[in-house]
């Protein structure tokens, strides 16, 4: 049976190499896509709805340092508010490549444009 090889020889690279097939199911997502994390009007939320993300994979953000910074909420209701403390973190770069380290929902969104709709928020399962 072709079919029954390739099986066995997942199993069998999952039991001797278990990290590296996990890294190899870790998925990046570009923030944005064209837009990146630069376009207060792009639906960020939109775009989120679409990722179906899971623990271990990451989020690229690429943006205007000079214009656009990145917070990550600590709850919804400081995310609702665009409330930048307490915050889980502060980027302001212009690059960052953040990874969804355990289920939950993450909040993110940009404190010089949040009120204008530059935010949006992930659930990882």
């Amino acid at each position: 049976m072709p079919g029954y090889s390739n099986a066995l020889a997942v199993v069998i690279a999952f039991l001797f190499f278990p990290s590296s097939m996990v890294l190899a199911l870790q998925t990046t997502y570009h923030v944005g896509r064209a837009a990146d994390w630069n376009d207060p009007l792009f639906d960020y939320q939109g775009w989120a709805s679409g990722i179906y993300a899971h623990p271990g994979d990451s989020l690229d953000f690429v943006y205007h340092a000079n214009l656009h910074s990145i917070v990550v909420a600590a709850n919804r209701d400081l995310f609702d508010g665009c409330s930048s403390t307490p915050n889980l973190g502060v980027y302001q770069s212009g690059y960052e490549e953040l990874v969804l380290p355990v289920a939950g929902t993450y909040y993110f969104f940009c404190p010089n444009q949040c009120h204008q709709g530059m935010k949006f928020f992930l659930e990882v399962s």
